[in-house]
C-alpha cells in the first residue's frame, strides 16, 4: 500500500515537473518571439529612418545643385551684359578688380555678399533731359561711391591751369586761366612724342556725383556721394603727376590703392545703410538706368 502511494506521488511530481518545464519552454518561446519581433521592428524603423535621411540628403544635394546652376547662369548673364554694355576694356578691368575684391572681403567674412553692390555702366537722367553715364557705382554700408575709370598710358599731368603754367611755360598761352586741364604725354609706335588733352576727370566725376545726388534726392534719399578717379593702366606704363587743388575727389593709380581705400572706409566709418536700404537704393538706380 505504501509503495502505491509513493508511486502515485512520484508520478504526480513527474507530471507536475513536466508541466512546469513545458510551461517554461512555452514562455521562453514567446519571449524569443517577442524579442524577434522587437528586433525586426527596430531594423524596419532604422531602415525607414535611413531611407528618409537618404531622401532628404538627396533632396538637399539637388537643391544645392540647382542653386549652384542658377548662380552659374546668373554670372554668365551678368558677364554677357557687361560684355555688351561696355564699349571699351577699361571699365571691364575695373569691374573685375571690384568683383575680385568683393569676393576676398566675403571670404574673409569682413562683409556679407549683400553689403557690397557693384553697379557698372549706369545712366542717370539729368534735369535738361540728357543722361549721364557713370562707369561704376559701388554701394556699401558706409555710403555710395562713384568711380570714374581712366585707362591712360604715359605721363599724365592732372590739374594743370595757367597759374601753374610756369612748369610748362610754352603752354601758358593756350590753356584755360581757371579751368583745370588734363594732358597725357606719351610716344606712338614710331617713337614720336604725342600730347593728348582730355576732359578733367576730377570735374567729370564731381558732376556725375551732383547728378546722382539730385536724382536720389528726388526719390527722398539725401546722401553724400563719395567720388574716385581710378587710373587703371599698367603701373609700369603710366605716371600720374597730380597738380590739382581738389581735395574732395580721391585719386588712385592701382588696384591695391583702390582696395585699401575701401578697406579704410569699411573699418573707419560708421555704417549708415543696412542690406535692405542698399537693395532699395540699387532698385532706384536701376530704375533710373531705364528711364
Amino acid at each position: 500500500m505504501t509503495w502505491i502511494i509513493i508511486s502515485t506521488v512520484l508520478a504526480g511530481s513527474v507530471a507536475w515537473l513536466i508541466f512546469i518545464v513545458k510551461k517554461e519552454k512555452a514562455k521562453q518561446k514567446e519571449m524569443r518571439s517577442n524579442h524577434f519581433q522587437e528586433v525586426t521592428a527596430i531594423k524596419e524603423w532604422q531602415k525607414a529612418s535611413m531611407e528618409t535621411a537618404a531622401t532628404k540628403f538627396d533632396e538637399k544635394v539637388m537643391r544645392l545643385n540647382e542653386s549652384f546652376q542658377r548662380e552659374i547662369e546668373k554670372l554668365l548673364i551678368e558677364n554677357e551684359v557687361i560684355r555688351k554694355n561696355y564699349r571699351n576694356g577699361e571699365e571691364i578691368i575695373t569691374h573685375q578688380v571690384l568683383e575680385n575684391f568683393k569676393s576676398d572681403l566675403v571670404r574673409k567674412t569682413l562683409i556679407s555678399p549683400d553689403e557690397m553692390i557693384i553697379m557698372p555702366n549706369i545712366f542717370i537722367p539729368e534735369i535738361n533731359g540728357n543722361t549721364r553715364q557713370i562707369d561704376h557705382i559701388v554701394l556699401l554700408s558706409t555710403g555710395i561711391y562713384i568711380i570714374e575709370t581712366k585707362h591712360w598710358k604715359g605721363h599724365i599731368v592732372l590739374g594743370l591751369k595757367r597759374m601753374g603754367g610756369h612748369k610748362f611755360s610754352f603752354l601758358t598761352e593756350i590753356i584755360d586761366s581757371e579751368k583745370e586741364e588734363t594732358l597725357v604725354f606719351d610716344k606712338d609706335e614710331s617713337g614720336a612724342l604725342t600730347v593728348k588733352t582730355y576732359e578733367n576727370p576730377i570735374s567729370q566725376v564731381q558732376e556725375s556725383a551732383v547728378i546722382l545726388s539730385n536724382y536720389l534726392q528726388d526719390q527722398d534719399i539725401t546722401t553724400w556721394i563719395n567720388t574716385l578717379v581710378f587710373f587703371n593702366y599698367d603701373e609700369n606704363e603710366k605716371e600720374v603727376h597730380d597738380w590739382s587743388d581738389n581735395s574732395i575727389v580721391k585719386r588712385v593709380t592701382d588696384k591695391e590703392q583702390l582696395q585699401q581705400y575701401f578697406i579704410h572706409e569699411l573699418t573707419s566709418k560708421d555704417r549708415i545703410y543696412g542690406a535692405f536700404q542698399l537693395q532699395n537704393i540699387k532698385h532706384l538706380i536701376e530704375h533710373a538706368n531705364y528711364i
